[in-house]
C-alpha cells in the first residue's frame, strides 16, 4: 500500500506541476496582448472625427478616381469600386509622442503620448489633389496636420504630416483576408497579429492586400513601420516619423474565379 501511495503522490505532483506549467505559458502567451502589445506594438485607438462643413464632400483626382470625406470617414473609389475605407466613425489617424527603438522586424515602440481626437478644418483643391489642413489633438494640447490625397500613376498616395509629432498611425476600415505580401510581410493572413515590415523593403512597395483587390504600400522607407491588425473592425498602420504615406493601388484586381 505504502508504494502505492507513493506512486499516486508522484503521479498527482506531476499532474500539477504540469497543469501549473501550462496555466504558466498561457499567462505568458496573453500578457502582451492584455497589455496592449505584440512584437513591440503598442495598441493606439482611433478618437473622435470632426468634419467642418466646407471640408466635407467628393474631390475627383481624375482617370475615374475620387476621394469623398464625410463625418463616418474618408473613402477612395475608381468609380463604384471602393480602393480604401478609413475606420468608420473614428479619426483616421493618430499622432504620437514617443520612439521607435530597434530596426526591421525587431523594434519595440515607447508611446508617452497619443494625439487620436482628428478635426479637418479645410479642403484646397487641385488638379489630382486633394489637400485636408485640420489638428489632432488629446486633453492636454493639439499639432497641426495636413493630408494630401493625390493620383501618381498607377497608385493613389495618402500621405500625412504632423508638426511636432514622432509617429503617426494610420486606422483603416479592416477588410476580410487582408494578406502580408512578401518581401515585407509573410504572405499569410495578418488577422489577429502585428508586424513590422522589413528592413530594406521599398518605400510604398506593397506590403498587404485585402479583399478589395488592392495592394497597400507604406513610406517612408528609412523608418520603423509596421501593420497591427490585432483590433476587431480596424488595421492599424504605425509609422515612426512625423510625416508618413500609403499608397494604394489605384486598380482594384478582379475577384478570382471559383476553381472548378
Amino acid at each position: 500500500m505504502r508504494w502505492s501511495e507513493r506512486n499516486i503522490s508522484r503521479s498527482m505532483v506531476a499532474l500539477v506541476a504540469s497543469l501549473t506549467a501550462l496555466a504558466l505559458l498561457g499567462l505568458w502567451t496573453q500578457l502582451p496582448g492584455w497589455l496592449g502589445r505584440d512584437a513591440g506594438f503598442v495598441d493606439v485607438s482611433p478618437g473622435l472625427l470632426r468634419v467642418a462643413p466646407d471640408a466635407k464632400g467628393v474631390a475627383t483626382l481624375g482617370g475615374g478616381v475620387s476621394v469623398s470625406l464625410y463625418a463616418d470617414g474618408l473613402r477612395i473609389q475608381r468609380g463604384e469600386s471602393l480602393l480604401l475605407q478609413t475606420v468608420i466613425g473614428g479619426s483616421m489617424l493618430s499622432a504620437l509622442e514617443g520612439r521607435a527603438k530597434g530596426t526591421g522586424e525587431d523594434v519595440d515602440e515607447q508611446v508617452t503620448r497619443q494625439l487620436s481626437n482628428l478635426s479637418i478644418d479645410e479642403l484646397v483643391f487641385l488638379p489630382g489633389r486633394a489637400t485636408y489642413f485640420g489638428s489632432v489633438s488629446d486633453g492636454n494640447g493639439s499639432m497641426p496636420l495636413v493630408i494630401r490625397v493625390e493620383l501618381a500613376g498607377s497608385v493613389i498616395r495618402i500621405g500625412a504630416s504632423v508638426n511636432g509629432a514622432d509617429g503617426i498611425v494610420w486606422h483603416l476600415d479592416h477588410r476580410p483576408l487582408t494578406t502580408g505580401l512578401r518581401p515585407a510581410l509573410p504572405n499569410r493572413n495578418l488577422r489577429g497579429s502585428a508586424t513590422w515590415i522589413a528592413r530594406g523593403t521599398v518605400e510604398g512597395q506593397a506590403a498587404f492586400a485585402t479583399n478589395l483587390g488592392t495592394d497597400i504600400g507604406v513610406g517612408p522607407g528609412r523608418v520603423a513601420r509596421g501593420v497591427d491588425v490585432r483590433s476587431d473592425g480596424r488595421t492599424d498602420i504605425h509609422i515612426w516619423s512625423d510625416a508618413g504615406f500609403l499608397t494604394v493601388s489605384s486598380f482594384a484586381r478582379p475577384p478570382t474565379a471559383p476553381s472548378t
